[in-house]
């Protein structure tokens, strides 16, 4: 982990699997907050899957391609075509976004899984985090990342449960419905370890695998991000949409 130091701003990533209540906890710190700049890199996804349509059907069928047809139809972001040609870019756009808005804010909230730079990180060579750590320095700024950790029992008991209210979902995600179990077994749920880290300052674990176990560590979080006035967690909040 970086060397822990006085800091004049504050850059969170809100991370942990599919699930987890990622946007609603990052969504309740914002909330409390109130001054900050908050940004959820699934606003990124609706381009990102013009790119798979795109693909799909300006390519003829004729056309031999490395990549299954069932992969762009599914807009599969597991598969190899996602991680070759959308995920950086999807990434490197976060990243140019967040740095902009720090820029010119004290407190940066980003709800975002950096699965991979977070296994990167955890072995000591991240270069996207790198990248972040050279900008805080100048900026004198933190850099914590919060996990939002959940048991794959429950990972599996939310997924059917979005499943029941949102019978769409199995149409859209493809990759995550055609076989649950496999998705789940598959999915990484334990957070990262960090001490190997150079680039993160703070590595905070919330736990929201009850609710009692979230209100508890909902109120440890918002001491940790020094959110003195904070209203009760809220399983919901409304936020702007065009």
């Amino acid at each position: 982990m970086h060397e822990m130091k006085s800091f004049k701003k504050r850059f969170v990533i809100v991370s942990g699997p599919v699930c987890s209540g990622k946007t609603t906890l990052a969504l309740n710190i914002a909330h409390n907050r109130g001054s900050c700049y908050y940004f959820d890199k699934d606003d990124l996804v609706p381009t990102s899957n013009s790119t798979f349509d795109a693909v799909n059907q300006l390519v003829p069928e004729s056309v031999e391609i490395p990549y299954s047809r069932d992969t762009l139809e599914k807009r599969d972001r597991h598969s190899p075509f996602f991680k070759t040609f959308i995920r950086n870019p999807e990434y490197d756009s976060t990243r140019d976004i967040l740095i902009k808005g720090l820029q010119f804010n004290d407190f940066v909230i980003v709800n975002a899984p950096y699965t991979s730079e977070l296994k990167k990180e955890a072995a000591g060579d991240c270069p996207a985090f790198d990248e972040f750590r050279r900008f805080f320095d100048k900026e004198e700024c933190e850099f914590v990342v919060v996990f939002v950790h959940i048991s794959k029992d429950e990972l599996k008991r939310r997924l059917l449960n979005r499943l029941a209210k949102d019978p769409q979902a199995a149409a859209r995600d493809k990759n995550v419905y055609t076989d649950l179990d496999a998705y789940v077994a598959a999915e990484n749920v334990d957070a990262p370890d960090l001490t190997k880290g150079k680039n993160v300052d703070r590595l905070f674990v919330f736990d929201a695998d009850t609710d009692e176990l979230r209100d508890a560590s909902y109120e440890r979080l918002m001491k940790e991000l020094g959110i003195e006035n904070y209203e009760p967690y809220q399983r919901a909040i409304e936020v702007n949409r065009v």
